[in-house]
């Protein structure tokens, strides 16, 4: 497993752990990886976890590892723009493998003031 947490510094290359037969999991938060096209070369990869944008970057070039055996997007924040893109990224992963999408449902409301 390999894991990359918050990284105020340059994104990070995928490059020294390409080939290793073993990495099975990989964790990393939104915006630390410099090339997400660099996890099609994990081709052990069975749990991926990545942000909305990592994930579109691998959508678009139709290069997300299809031995995955589950997969989640993570996102910093909780700010509609955000949650709205991982939604639509969500169901473009189930749609994948032919999966039905993801129900969403947003309320907006007052509830009053707290008694």
């Amino acid at each position: 497993m390999l894991s990359i947490g918050v990284w105020d510094a340059e994104p990070l290359s995928l490059s020294p752990v390409i080939g290793l037969p073993r990495l099975r999991t990989l964790v990393a938060c939104p915006r630390t990886l410099a090339d997400p096209l660099e996890i099609g070369e994990l081709t052990a990869l069975e749990y991926l976890e990545i942000g909305p944008e990592e994930w579109r970057v691998l959508l678009d070039a139709d290069a997300v590892p299809r031995g995955l055996s589950a997969a989640a997007v993570k996102v910093h924040g909780d700010g509609d723009r955000e949650v709205t893109s991982a939604s639509t990224v969500v169901n473009e992963l189930l749609a994948l493998w032919g999966r039905p999408p993801i129900i969403q449902t947003v309320l907006r409301g007052d509830l009053g003031p707290v008694p």
